[in-house]
């Protein structure tokens, strides 16, 4: 064979893979994918890109669902050593709220007081972004649509915007930004104006460069507090799930527990091997969410840089 021709890969042999063992995997990635799509999103939705708020909120929704179902089944695995059956998937609802509320006490039963995993939001900010969350998820995504023939109903963007900067109040604009304003006012006023048309995020058309800058401004600190706060939120179902990473079902446990009550030895790991033989051990979550490996000072701290 010359030596510019390209050798084709060479394949070794495996046992079948457990078509369960893919399936965690596929919904892990789905999940982790979709709230990394959506946390990017929103740190880039404004009021020239406004559909990225959907676009964000649409993919951290659905994502959030999964997270936490996969965290729900992964337990039941864990403790019974059988997965949640379709009725049962069903009766946990949509509601982000609830779901969120099952998580949280599944980490409470297993964290002891160790605050490692716990979400760093204070309580009355998480449960408002959890209804805004469960309500896009159940209703608001189709403000657009239904906005067409009714009045009235929740705008998600206003609502979310009223939403971050309660939470985290707008600071006073700096003596410079307030220069900046009169320079770009003075600026229209010499003759140099811009034909575009740019609607804020309440609906209001903008009219004046200062006017411009300030809704910038705006979106911006919504982007950086509102961002944050999800990436924390997200980072905290992410870690409750890794709790199961490479995890093993009861029954393997427990078998493995009387056999450690013997001497060590290789006849004691030849044994280990056998209990394992056809039981399916949980992926490793945790390397599918590397992106929420980080706190939320982190990812605010980078999109400070960016601004």
């Amino acid at each position: 064979m010359a030596a510019s021709e390209k050798r084709p890969p060479v394949f070794v042999e495996h046992e079948g893979t457990d078509k369960r063992w893919l399936a965690l995997c596929r919904e892990a990635c789905t999940a982790a994918g979709m709230l990394e799509v959506g946390i990017k999103a929103l740190s880039h939705a404004d009021f020239n890109r406004q559909d990225l708020y959907y676009a964000g909120f649409s993919n951290v929704t659905i994502a959030m669902e999964r997270i936490c179902k996969l965290v729900l089944d992964s337990q039941r695995f864990y403790e019974k050593g059988e997965f949640l059956k379709g009725g049962e998937l069903s009766k946990l609802g949509h509601s982000l709220t609830n779901l969120y509320r099952k998580v949280q006490n599944i980490e409470e039963s297993f964290s002891e007081g160790i605050s490692s995993r716990r979400v760093d939001i204070p309580l009355d900010e998480l449960e408002d972004i959890l209804n805004f969350l469960t309500d896009f998820a159940k209703k608001d995504r189709y403000y657009n649509l239904e906005s067409l023939t009714k009045n009235g109903g929740a705008d998600p963007i206003k609502r979310w915007r009223k939403l971050v900067t309660q939470h985290h109040p707008m600071p006073a604009l700096t003596e410079e930004q307030r220069d900046e304003m009169r320079k770009a006012d003075m600026c229209g006023e010499e003759g140099v104006y811009f034909d575009m048309l740019f609607p804020s995020v309440n609906g209001n058309n903008i009219e004046r460069p200062s006017e411009y800058l300030r809704e910038k401004w705006e979106d911006r600190h919504v982007q950086i507090e509102g961002v944050s706060v999800l990436y924390s939120l997200f980072r905290y179902l992410s870690k409750v799930l890794g709790h199961f990473s490479g995890a093993w079902p009861v029954q393997v446990r427990d078998a493995e527990e009387k056999l450690n009550e013997q001497s060590a030895g290789q006849t004691l790991m030849m044994e280990k091997m056998k209990i394992r033989e056809g039981s399916l051990q949980l992926p490793w979550y945790s390397d599918f969410f590397d992106f929420f490996e980080h706190d939320a000072s982190w990812l605010k701290n980078k999109l400070m840089r960016e601004s």
